[in-house]
């Protein structure tokens, strides 16, 4: 059997094709190799991708926990914040309701107090007018006891005396 140039070009064909593959697929063996090669790479990657996306599903639950209270602490701020909006407004009420009683307390207190100036105004008058008439009566007993001394005796000059000063 002869062979013939086709044939050997077939078979050097073949042959380079074979060596193609050879190399190749040492390339292949050593990007699949899990220690230093493509296939460690991946492997690092989805090992990150595993870790960021269980990361990520804890964030987003710590994330809606905080959310939750967040939102429950704002309720709660706004019905404090209606609370003391009430608070205000009744204090303010009563406020001017005391204002209103102080400004009415004084205007008796000053009504009482000028009533009060006037009633005594007139009995310290009446008073003056009493002690001058007392004085003025005291003053003529006086020059009456002191001109009569001279009619009584002794015993009856220390009795006047004795009325006199007390």
């Amino acid at each position: 059997m002869p062979f013939e140039i086709s044939d050997i070009a077939l078979f050097l064909v073949s042959f380079a094709a074979c060596l193609y593959c050879a190399l190749l697929s040492r390339r292949l063996k050593a990007l699949q190799n899990t220690k230093n090669g493509l296939g460690a790479t991946i492997r690092a990657m989805s090992d990150s991708v595993a870790a960021v996306s269980s990361a990520r599903h804890e964030t987003q639950a710590q994330a809606g926990d905080l959310a939750n209270r967040l939102a429950a602490t704002m309720k709660e701020a706004q019905e404090t914040a209606e609370k003391l909006k009430e608070l205000k407004t009744a204090m303010e009420v009563k406020d001017r309701e005391l204002s209103r009683r102080i400004q009415a307390a004084d205007a008796d207190i000053r009504s009482t107090l000028r009533e009060t100036l006037e009633a005594s105004s007139g009995k310290i008058t009446e008073i003056t007018r009493l002690t001058k008439r007392l004085e003025a009566i005291a003053d003529r007993t006086s020059a009456r006891f002191d001109s009569a001394d001279y009619l009584f005796d002794e015993e009856q000059m220390s009795k006047s005396k004795r009325v006199y000063e007390g």
